[in-house]
């Protein structure tokens, strides 16, 4: 699996130079969707391609043909691809202006809790969010905490490498999930040396990364049906970490990774190209379920009962 096709939300640029026909950048863009899709050894290609450069055969410009590409990326089927204009791209991008906030609580002498919303952000900004989430598991680690409660209901996605990076304290130095493309070839998430890496590829670095003083005893974690794509990531990497489980509802089911290839108008397709495994290599590219099932209001208290009950 070349590394390119996997980096979450990492960006692929696909430059077209020069003028060119509405006829030409849809033919490009479905050479992009073709070559790279998650789906491509099961599509039937001549007639894929046949049905969408019919639905765009009207376009007289290169804005003209993006319905036919959103058209193109709904018949793959893989429910989690999407097909932005440059103002939608650009406008995304901006929204990376501020750092969200993260949540904590202090449950009692030896519980705390830590919501991880959605996050966007790239390079330093990235990095400062995760510092964000190492700095609030320090503060309550120096509390004699011994369960956590990690909640990401509500999380929308983005950048999975910096929430990785941040919980990396809880996770401790492990495999803590896997790629898995179109070869079924799998290429694992790692947590070490305060670092997230992609394969052998290390991909974020804190400078002064913070180690857990206490030993966890138990790890609850909160999952909901907004929990989506880069959130399901982070459910996926707590899938088998010993004494966890997951509370709440079903996911989206957008457990799966895109990789963003811009073209030449600043449009961008972010397709999906490969599916999220656990540590142990189950497959998902699907809703991510719980093991205790709760849909109210008070899977907090459930998932505090499951910690207090040795």
């Amino acid at each position: 699996m070349k590394v390119k096709k996997i980096l979450f939300l990492a960006i692929s640029f696909i430059c077209f130079f020069g003028c060119i026909s509405p006829k030409t950048y849809l033919k490009d863009s479905v050479d992009i969707i073709e070559d790279n899709s998650i789906e491509r050894y099961i599509i039937d290609w001549v007639k894929y391609r046949n049905d969408v450069m019919e639905y765009g055969k009207n376009a007289r410009t290169i804005k003209g043909t993006y319905p036919a590409i959103r058209y193109a990326l709904r018949q793959i089927g893989d429910r989690h691809s999407v097909f932005l204009s440059s103002d939608q791209y650009n406008s995304i991008i901006d929204q990376d202006k501020q750092l969200p906030n993260i949540t904590t609580q202090l449950i009692n002498d030896s519980i705390a809790y830590i919501k991880i919303p959605g996050f966007l952000g790239i390079d330093g900004f990235a990095v400062k969010f995760a510092q964000n989430i190492q700095d609030k598991i320090k503060e309550f680690d120096n509390k004699n905490i011994e369960s956590w409660i990690i909640d990401i209901s509500n999380n929308t996605g983005g950048n999975m490498w910096p929430m990785l990076l941040g919980l990396g304290p809880i996770f401790g130095e492990d495999t803590l999930g896997y790629f898995v493309d179109a070869e079924k070839e799998f290429t694992p998430w790692i947590y070490a040396n305060g670092s997230v890496f992609l394969g052998d590829i290390r991909l974020m670095k804190l400078n002064s990364p913070y180690i857990l003083k206490n030993q966890i005893k138990k790890i609850a974690v909160i999952i909901d049906n907004r929990t989506c794509s880069s959130g399901e990531a982070i459910a996926t990497a707590f899938i088998g970490a010993k004494n966890c489980k997951l509370f709440g509802e079903n996911t989206v089911g957008n457990s799966t990774a895109n990789v963003s290839h811009k073209l030449r108008d600043g449009a961008c397709i972010c397709l999906t190209e490969s599916k999220f495994a656990d540590r142990n290599r189950v497959i998902y590219g699907k809703s991510i379920h719980p093991d205790v099932g709760d849909f109210s209001w008070s899977v907090i208290n459930t998932s505090i009962k499951w910690i207090d009950n040795d």
